[in-house]
């Protein structure tokens, strides 16, 4: 029979493994706490990652800085974002000039302080701060872009006001803070006549920035993918005469985005135009750019626009079936010959339409 001394003993034993065990337990778990709040403050050094995979559209102007831009992106840590940096330069400044990333102002210079070396570092450099600023507040990557335009201060305002960028937020933001800044207190406006405005009034605030900056940048960014839809073909004769990117505007003679593809007619006339998706018509109207013209929505954030026809066959508000004639080609609006200007929108943005109908 065990002894009471012998009780004690195993009492004392079982008590020591208990009490290593729970120990050791304690280690493992303070170590993964610590790892969890280093991983995330490192973790602030870098950015949050866009949905974006490459470019699109880019100027040979702005292309060919692409190199220095890699460069910087390491210095500051921000090697992923090197596509965003290059959208940034193109609508900035289209890679031509002193200033092509228009960072002077970002140290309280004069515009066009810096030579292009030291705009892309100030730059770079800027963005990467905006980058992480976004993320310790909990507001997402376009709302740092967006300050790359308005200023640091409208991530706090949007970090008060959902956390997320929008048009809307942007829209309010630039009349009643950005604009008064800078002596519009009157909610003065000008028109602004960019594709990216075509559904909200066409107009920006005197003073104000841009509120479609995002978009603007948006533009010349990839998703790589190739959509959820294949599109029918919105022609009979598919003769591409311009692609989606980068041109010399054929009227005004100065660098701009192409923001879809035009279709020309082999053997001539008005051919007739057709919906490249079971759809609604949002939009038949005339506009001073696109003519003629026809937008319709396919539901989930896809759009297609046509434009320049010569007649439309369709009215706002009423449904329409893939394949259908909805119009002909025609010259309408700013238009150098019979042509159908062909766009493809993703939640507002722009797309290449060529990786919709599978050219």
């Amino acid at each position: 029979m065990k002894t009471l001394l012998d009780l004690f003993k195993k009492y004392k034993k079982l008590k020591w493994v208990f009490g290593t065990f729970s120990f050791l337990i304690l280690i493992v778990g303070l170590i993964l706490v610590f790892s969890i709040i280093f991983m995330s403050f490192n973790d602030n050094s870098t950015t949050n990652n866009s949905d974006f995979s490459g470019n699109v559209g880019l100027s040979e102007n702005v292309l060919a800085w692409e190199e220095t831009v890699s460069v910087y992106a390491n210095k500051y840590e921000i090697a992923d974002q090197v596509p965003l940096i290059l959208a940034l330069i193109q609508v900035e400044s289209g890679g031509v000039g002193k200033d092509i990333m228009q960072s002077s102002e970002s140290l309280g210079l004069p515009v066009n302080t810096l030579d292009p070396i030291d705009s892309i570092d100030q730059g770079v450099k800027y963005l990467s701060q905006q980058l992480i600023s976004s993320k310790a507040l909990g507001v997402d990557t376009w709302t740092a872009i967006q300050g790359y335009n308005f200023g640091s201060a409208y991530m706090n305002h949007v970090a008060e006001n959902g956390g997320k960028h929008t048009i809307e937020i942007a829209m309010k933001y630039s009349k009643n803070v950005v604009a008064p800044s800078l002596g519009n207190t009157t909610g003065q406006t000008y028109a602004y006549n960019n594709a990216v405005a075509n559904n909200h009034g066409n107009f920006l605030y005197a003073n104000g920035g841009n509120f479609f900056y995002v978009n603007l940048v948006q533009q010349f960014l990839s998703t790589g993918g190739t959509g959820d839809e294949e599109l029918k073909f919105p022609v009979d004769d598919t003769n591409v005469t311009s692609p989606f990117g980068f041109r010399i505007h054929p009227i005004f003679g100065m660098g701009k985005l192409h923001g879809g593809i035009d279709f020309a007619p082999l053997s001539g006339g008005n051919p007739p135009i057709y919906a490249s998706l079971d759809g609604t018509v949002v939009t038949a109207a005339y506009h001073s750019s696109y003519g003629n013209y026809i937008q319709l929505d396919h539901g989930n954030g896809l759009q297609t626009l046509y434009a320049h026809l010569s007649t439309m066959h369709v009215k706002k508000e009423t449904t329409v079936t893939t394949g259908q004639q909805i119009g002909t080609m025609g010259t309408t609006g700013s238009s150098t010959g019979v042509h159908l200007h062909y766009e493809v929108q993703v939640d507002g943005q722009r797309k290449d339409p060529a990786i919709y109908l599978g050219l």
